[in-house]
């Protein structure tokens, strides 16, 4: 029958999702569509959350690694990206990755967390966004807009100077618009949530005791 198909395949899924986080694995099948779904949803759910890490840890490595020494190529975050199947949004997303990977190691750490935040704003939007200047140039602004402000006015040029880099690579042009450098330098000042920002900071502090726990 189809659906025990279907259900042999997905417990599969699900032991090799258990092999990764080092959880257990319910081993009887689903008996019923409704049952199927449910479990399948927790599934792309996972996928999802392990997809988002992995892109954020490579990004994460990029920006901090000197000019072509980070510990991971270009082409595997790409492989990560919604857009990775479309040539025409993956072949943007290298370029914006690409560039990173060929720029110094950003020493400063609230600049570099923008830069990490407008780089995975590319890589992570779906390739009809990337395709579309306006779109991916707005997706950008917003995801830098959520991270920390620099708190340096030297910090906050740096970052303007190279979230405008990021998007005129991700538009094909050479120079950004004036109106477009505006709204960076807005997104890139305006305070984030500092209720969200000390949580954030409290879950990485968990986040890496697990981690540790677990013996990664």
């Amino acid at each position: 029958m189809r659906l025990d198909d279907l259900a042999t395949r997905l417990v599969a899924v699900e032991a090799k999702l258990a092999t990764l986080t080092g959880t257990k694995v319910n081993t009887d099948a689903p008996t019923t569509t409704e049952e199927l779904d449910a479990r399948l949803s927790v599934v792309e759910a996972q996928v999802d959350h392990l997809i988002a890490a992995k892109t954020a840890e490579h990004i994460d490595a990029i920006v901090a690694a000197p000019a072509d020494a980070a510990p991971v190529a270009v082409e595997d975050v790409v492989a990560l990206s919604p857009s990775a199947d479309v040539p025409e949004a993956a072949a943007i997303v290298a370029d914006v990755v690409a560039d990173q990977h060929e720029a110094d190691a950003i020493v400063d750490s609230e600049v570099a967390v923008i830069i990490a935040a407008a780089v995975s704003a590319v890589v992570s939007a779906d390739p009809e966004v990337v395709i579309d200047p306006v779109a991916i140039a707005d997706a950008i602004s917003a995801a830098v807009a959520d991270a920390p402000a620099p708190t340096t006015p030297e910090a906050v040029e740096a970052a303007v100077a190279a979230v405008a880099d990021i998007i005129a690579t991700a538009t094909g042009v050479d120079e950004v618009a004036p109106e477009v450098i505006a709204a960076v330098s807005e997104a890139v000042a305006t305070p984030a949530d500092p209720a969200l920002d000390a949580i954030e900071v409290r879950l990485g502090t968990v986040e890496t005791k697990v981690d540790s726990l677990l013996g990664n």
